[in-house]
């Protein structure tokens, strides 16, 4: 069977996307931290539950505004490096199973 057509039609949508990995990378990473943020900030409270009062909002202030913050800048550049590892003619579906598991987590935390 002749694939031809097929990767002649993938390849230019694979080249077109390899120059956005960096930002479809940060979309996932960004995507997944809404998903599960409020899981990560709910073990916060368990562990700073404790705490005086002030410091405790302090301290929920920095991880929300710096803690976020660190995950996306380290996660975006580990899902780009490996979406730079995939062949080039996989790509296309590697990514659109990768948001539709995206999604599908989505639904099972009950945002769809």
């Amino acid at each position: 069977m002749d694939f031809t057509p097929l990767i002649d039609f993938i390849l230019p949508i694979a080249d077109w996307l390899q120059g956005y990995l960096y930002e479809i990378g940060l979309a996932m990473v960004s995507t997944l931290l809404v998903i599960y943020g409020s899981d990560i900030l709910g073990l916060i409270k368990k562990q700073i539950g404790g705490v005086q009062p002030f410091l405790r909002l302090t301290l929920f202030i920095i991880f929300c505004a710096f803690g976020f913050a660190f995950l996306t800048s380290f996660l975006t550049p580990l899902i780009t490096g490996l979406l730079h590892q995939v062949d080039v003619i996989w790509l296309p579906l590697i990514i659109l199973v990768t948001f539709y598991a995206i999604g599908f987590l989505a639904r099972k935390k009950g945002f769809i």
